[in-house]
């Protein structure tokens, strides 16, 4: 599978799943910007991975003071490939440090 494949299987992912609802390319809607996440795990090992199980597991904690405490939902629905998919897109996008909440 070629990496323009995964990243275009991703964006359909994200959208059948209502990602944009809550997340956009750049700046705060309810959740973290695409950017920000990718800044925040840009030198982390097992960033994939790590955003991967947020995508499934969902939850709150680092974002909270962004958010407000707002926890981003689960997707059980997704399978571990999908979600390392979604993942690797999202920290394939320019990284920029979050404004200060």
């Amino acid at each position: 599978m070629g990496t323009a494949f995964a990243a275009s299987n991703a964006q359909q992912l994200m959208q059948s799943n209502g990602c944009s609802g809550c997340h956009a390319a750049s700046g705060k809607v309810v959740g973290p910007a695409w950017d920000w996440i990718a800044y925040r795990y840009k030198d982390k090992k097992n960033a994939v991975k790590s955003v991967a199980e947020f995508i499934i597991n969902g939850g709150m904690g680092y974002w909270k003071p962004w958010t407000g405490g707002i926890p981003m939902p689960s997707h059980h629905n997704l399978s571990k490939a999908q979600a390392m998919a979604m993942a690797r897109w999202i920290l394939a996008q320019p990284a920029v440090k979050a404004p200060k909440p």
